[in-house]
């Protein structure tokens, strides 16, 4: 009988308690014991002596991905399983390792023989670590408009909506080491076994809008972009410091800044039938 422990943040647009309550069910249904549910703001996320102290075996996240990234920062280094569950927009990390489906679809099958554990590549840079990836430059701004868009605050749009216009178009733009071509952003994600650059851009007022819209579609990268460049290190140069989005999360990164991919000491339940564990 696995324990597991659950994470999910009360603060996230996606919180669902009803769900939390039905996934811890779900554990009961499959053989495993439901010993706690974390929920933040209130509690504090768990540290490795706290899990090992209880026996925990499994400690599932169910938020969005800011929020697996601390939990997992503070886990890292742990012995056990860490299960991703789709509790925010975008849920890249969850669909990698399991698929579109349902938070309790993917719990019973990581309490079945067919879940796999696999380590992740992550990109490392500016003192920052992402499983998701990470944005630097200017266009950052709009992550601003998406948290107030999904608080539906009103008054805070408008400010932050001509905010984001006027640092996608005023802001220092950022570009490759030893290139000219600048871009309102790059986006860095890990793929496999390299980490793939692609320039965001919006030249014109139409480009803008389609790239506001893809902000607040939950998808950013629906927007006006190119396929840079791919490799194990990837340097992003800038005139001023860089404005980062780490897996979601805004951070100050100092110029130039060198981004290179790592693997994740943790160790992540897959439970995707068609990808071998790695």
């Amino acid at each position: 009988m696995k324990k597991l422990w659950l994470i999910s943040n009360s603060n996230s647009g996606s919180y669902d308690a009803a769900m939390c309550a039905r996934i811890g069910e779900t554990v009961v249904a499959h053989g495993g014991l439901f010993d706690r549910c974390i929920t933040l703001p209130d509690d504090d996320l768990p540290t490795i002596a706290e899990v090992e102290a209880a026996g925990v075996e499994i400690v599932a996240i169910f938020t969005g991905d800011g929020t697996i990234n601390a939990s997992t920062r503070k886990l890292e280094g742990w012995g056990g399983q860490v299960l991703i569950l789709p509790g925010g927009t975008m849920n890249l990390l969850s669909k990698q390792l399991h698929g579109d489906v349902e938070a309790t679809d993917i719990v019973a099958r990581a309490l079945s023989p067919q879940a796999v554990d696999t380590d992740l590549p992550v990109v490392v840079g500016c003192g920052q670590r992402a499983l998701v990836g990470i944005i630097a430059g200017p266009t950052a701004a709009w992550v601003d408009v998406r948290e107030d868009m999904r608080a539906l605050d009103l008054l805070s749009l408008a400010a932050t909506v001509p905010g984001a216009i006027a640092q996608t178009f005023n802001g220092d733009m950022v570009r490759l080491a030893g290139e000219t071509e600048e871009y309102q952003a790059i986006y860095i994600q890990p793929q496999g076994d390299t980490l793939e650059a692609i320039g965001i851009r919006a030249k014109n007022p139409a480009e803008l809008v389609q790239h506001g819209i893809a902000w607040l579609s939950g998808d950013f990268r629906k927007g006006p972009a190119d396929v840079l460049e791919t490799g194990t290190s990837v340097t992003v140069e800038c005139d001023s410091a860089i404005g980062l989005l780490i897996d979601g999360e805004k951070r100050d990164g100092t110029h130039p800044c060198t981004f290179t991919l790592e693997k994740s000491s943790l160790r992540f339940i897959k439970t995707l039938t068609d990808a071998p564990a790695s």
